[in-house]
């Protein structure tokens, strides 16, 4: 092989592998987590997965195609996002939420499977050889005629009040396992803004219930008869007899005036500025118009 055929061929190389740059940006695609997996399914539940697409360099638009291969429970698995979409630019993380609703007359077993995923450049056209891009998702999931009780407190928030209204503290309750569950009962107890001086204590029993593998917000309502003004309270959440929740938190009491009834009491202040405004000018023109006509009546007397 002469110096010649050498420098072609190596200017041929550099040519490809310049033509396929954007192609290798695309290689570091990845998932997490790399499953779906949950082995406390029963019949009848539903149960739901973020999965996250991870790119190292997200600059273009990417088209996604997802396939589901698992066989008898093809009909189980949902992807939310739809089969196929797109992950914008810019995008590091992108969730896909994958469903699971696993049928009333599920057998008993466990269930295999894999979510693929592909990905391409929007708008970019191939000559010979196209790359495609993707990973794989593995689904491992168990169907089980046994009761798994599991929740958790994810957060908790005591939102502003209005005097005279309920206050309200809203729970957010995980439920990791596949019977309905949650808190049982929560407690507050009310400090000035100091936390010097109890003002009351309020305990309200909790029938709404997490619903298996849901995290939801559950809203409890706690009478009020505070001024208005800033205040402690110690919270105390209850599973049963057991207290899984043990904190202080500062809210507000405010005046009990919203938003909407500021917007309507301007509105009717508006409204009788206007209709003061109009009777004066109405009565100014009614008064102008006399004074015009008597003035008009003693100039036509003189001209006699």
């Amino acid at each position: 092989m002469n110096t010649k055929t050498k420098i072609i061929l190596f200017l041929f190389a550099v040519t490809i592998l310049f033509s396929f740059q954007k192609d290798f940006a695309l290689a570091g695609f990845g998932i997490s987590p790399p499953s779906v997996t949950n082995s406390n399914l029963v019949p009848g539940s539903f149960y739901e997965q973020d999965v996250y697409l991870v790119q190292s360099n997200p600059d273009v638009d990417l088209n996604a195609t997802v396939t589901v291969d698992a066989g008898e429970i093809n009909s189980w698995i949902k992807i939310e996002n739809g089969n196929s979409f797109v992950i914008p630019k810019g995008k590091q993380q992108f969730p896909m939420k994958v469903d699971v609703s696993v049928p009333t007359d599920a057998k008993f077993g466990e269930y295999k499977g894999t979510i693929s995923i592909n990905t391409s450049p929007v708008g970019v056209q191939k000559d010979g050889v196209s790359i495609v891009l993707g990973a794989n998702i593995k689904i491992d999931l168990s169907v089980t005629s046994l009761k798994v009780s599991d929740f958790s407190i994810q957060n908790f928030q005591i939102l502003s009040a209005s005097k005279g209204s309920p206050v309200k503290l809203v729970i957010k309750v995980k439920n990791d396992g596949n019977v309905e569950n949650g808190p049982t009962k929560a407690s507050l107890t009310f400090f000035d803004q100091y936390h010097s001086k109890q003002l009351g204590q309020q305990e309200v029993l909790i029938t709404e219930k997490a619903k298996s593998f849901e995290t939801k917000d559950i809203t409890v309502e706690f009478p009020n008869d505070l001024d208005v003004g800033s205040y402690w309270a110690d919270v105390k959440i209850y599973s049963d007899d057991k207290t899984i929740v043990d904190s202080k938190v500062v809210f507000d009491v405010g005046v009990g005036q919203t938003v909407s009834n500021l917007s309507l009491t301007s509105s009717w202040s508006y409204i009788l500025l206007f209709l003061i405004v109009l009777t004066g000018f109405l009565f100014y023109m009614k008064k102008r118009k006399h004074h015009n006509n008597a003035h008009h009546t003693i100039q036509h007397h003189h001209q006699k």
